[in-house]
């Protein structure tokens, strides 16, 4: 089963985060293409999905740039 995530909002968490495609894909353990291919908005796998979740949450938001953030 896939699943596709907001563009834009996993944008915004690397943002909140201070992270790079590159980041997440080594703090998720997925490859820079199947980020790319998450943040184009196409379906990834829900093990995919899992991995990028617990990856942005294990990881602290950079103080104070919620209120940066359109």
């Amino acid at each position: 089963m896939s699943v596709a995530i907001s563009p834009d909002n996993l944008r915004r968490e690397l943002a909140r985060r201070g992270w790079s495609h590159t980041d997440l894909a080594r703090a998720a353990r997925i490859s820079n293409a199947t980020v790319s291919a998450a943040c184009a908005g196409h379906p990834v796998s829900t093990t995919t999905l899992r991995l990028i979740v617990s990856a942005l949450a294990d990881a602290p938001t950079l103080a104070g740039v919620d209120g940066l953030l359109l």
